[in-house]
């Protein structure tokens, strides 16, 4: 059997037509065992992708930050240990995005009228990058 890759988790999600909030957030909890508990949060997440649709902040941080509190609650960890964790969560995915936002993610792949260029491989690129941040973030929070 081989060991669970928690990118991998999440792109069955992803590369599965659910969004980038759903994949995040359902990814993190599959790979940390949760499998049950990630078909409800993935259900839930459906509203966050794409910014919450108006493209604010980005849905796979959204998706990333609900897997981080349910597993640092379910680890038994207070409301400020969380808030600290939450914290660090958003600033290393803005480092490392070069945003949290997905207007400022998408700049280049969103059309005049607003609508997303879905279609160009670029645009899915960015958005495969920030899933596969905001995972790999949540597990090393989860884990030290």
């Amino acid at each position: 059997m081989s060991e669970k890759n928690i990118v991998d988790e999440a792109f069955k999600y992803w590369n599965n037509n659910h969004n980038c909030a759903q994949s995040a957030a359902s990814g993190a909890l599959d790979y940390f065992g949760f499998e049950e508990e990630s078909k409800t949060l993935c259900k839930a997440c459906l509203p966050y992708g794409g910014g919450v649709g108006v493209r604010t902040i980005c849905g796979s941080l959204l998706g990333a930050l609900a897997a981080l509190s349910f597993l640092l609650k379910e680890e038994g960890a207070a409301n400020e240990q969380i808030y600290e964790k939450i914290k660090a969560l958003k600033q290393e995915f803005g480092e490392k995005n070069g945003s949290m936002y997905c207007k400022e993610l998408l700049q280049d792949y969103i059309f005049p009228d607003g609508s997303l260029d879905r279609d160009n491989p670029d645009r899915r690129k960015v958005c495969d990058k920030t899933v596969e941040t905001a995972v790999l973030i949540v597990k090393n929070l989860v884990e030290n």
